[in-house]
């Protein structure tokens, strides 16, 4: 794990390298390790503090009850998992959290986190900043899912990634079933808007 990673990222820019360190390893915060494959958190459990994944990478995804999934974001280190959701009223993890590689993840009490906070003042505008900056990044998803048809997410999906590796992955991303993005990708070829 490369803590000079950490101290590029919300809250800690601007921190010292020893000012991390007593923060990360400070009792009672734990560091656990996953493999690929492993769930993280579930969707509904309590955030009971921050969550900060320091290796590795994460797939964050919803599921309902009919067991249709949507890949809300990937994620690799360093970075804060479901940030926004700490202090919340309801602080419940609104996504499954699945590690996509070998992860490292730290997990560090609310209480010690705002008593942290309260010690280093630019740590809580630099995490003010942070779930900010989430806000924004799930206004344009929602904004994506509720406002475009198919086609016009798989034509903004297609402008950012270029190529489709894997046809279940993208319908998981885009909250579709497989046939439906195989149909949607057929019309497009067709009206020339895409080469297969």
């Amino acid at each position: 794990m490369e803590l000079t990673g950490l101290l590029q990222i919300a809250p800690f820019q601007g921190m010292k390298e020893e000012e991390l360190v007593a923060f990360l390893f400070g009792s009672p915060n734990s560091l656990k390790c996953f493999e690929p494959g492993d769930v993280i958190v579930r969707q509904g459990n309590l955030c009971k503090g921050l969550y900060l994944l320091a290796s590795g990478s994460v797939r964050a995804g919803m599921i309902n009850d009919e067991g249709k999934e949507l890949t809300v974001e990937e994620m690799k280190a360093p970075s804060l998992l479901a940030s926004a959701f700490i202090f919340a009223t309801e602080n419940r993890f609104p996504v499954n959290v699945e590690a996509v590689e070998p992860c490292e993840v730290f997990i560090i009490g609310k209480e010690r986190f705002l008593e942290f906070m309260h010690l280093h003042p630019l740590m809580m505008q630099n995490f003010l900043k942070d779930i900010s900056d989430r806000s924004v990044f799930l206004s344009k998803k929602l904004n994506e899912f509720a406002l475009l048809n198919l086609k016009n997410r798989l034509l903004k999906y297609l402008e950012t990634h270029s190529v489709i590796h894997n046809q279940q992955e993208v319908a998981q991303r885009l909250g579709v079933t497989r046939p439906s993005l195989a149909r949607a990708l057929s019309e497009l070829v067709n009206e020339g808007k895409i080469k297969k």
